[in-house]
C-alpha cells in the first residue's frame, strides 16, 4: 500500500473531531487517525480504516454486555 508523506498531498478534509480523537482523509485517500491525548496518528487506506471501526465498534459493544462471556484477557503496552 503506497500512502504518501504527510503534507505531500494538499489540504486533508476533516471528517470527525472531538476531545478524543480526528479523523481526516488525505486527498490521495488516507486516512489519518490521531488520538489526541497521545498525539499519535495513524495512517490507513480507507479499506484498512472501514476494518479497524468495525472492529472498534464491536468492542465497544461488548463493554455493554457487561458479564458476558469474554474473548480472552489480553494486556497490550
Amino acid at each position: 500500500m503506497d500512502m504518501a508523506s504527510p503534507g505531500s498531498c494538499g489540504p486533508h478534509t476533516e471528517l470527525l473531531s472531538n476531545e478524543t480523537l480526528r479523523v481526516t482523509r488525505c486527498p490521495c485517500g488516507t486516512m489519518h487517525v490521531t488520538l489526541l491525548r497521545s498525539g499519535v496518528t495513524v495512517r490507513l487506506s480507507s479499506e484498512a480504516f472501514r476494518n479497524v471501526a468495525s472492529g472498534l465498534k464491536f468492542a465497544a459493544d461488548r463493554l455493554d454486555e457487561g458479564d458476558a462471556p469474554r474473548l480472552g484477557l489480553t494486556s497490550i503496552n
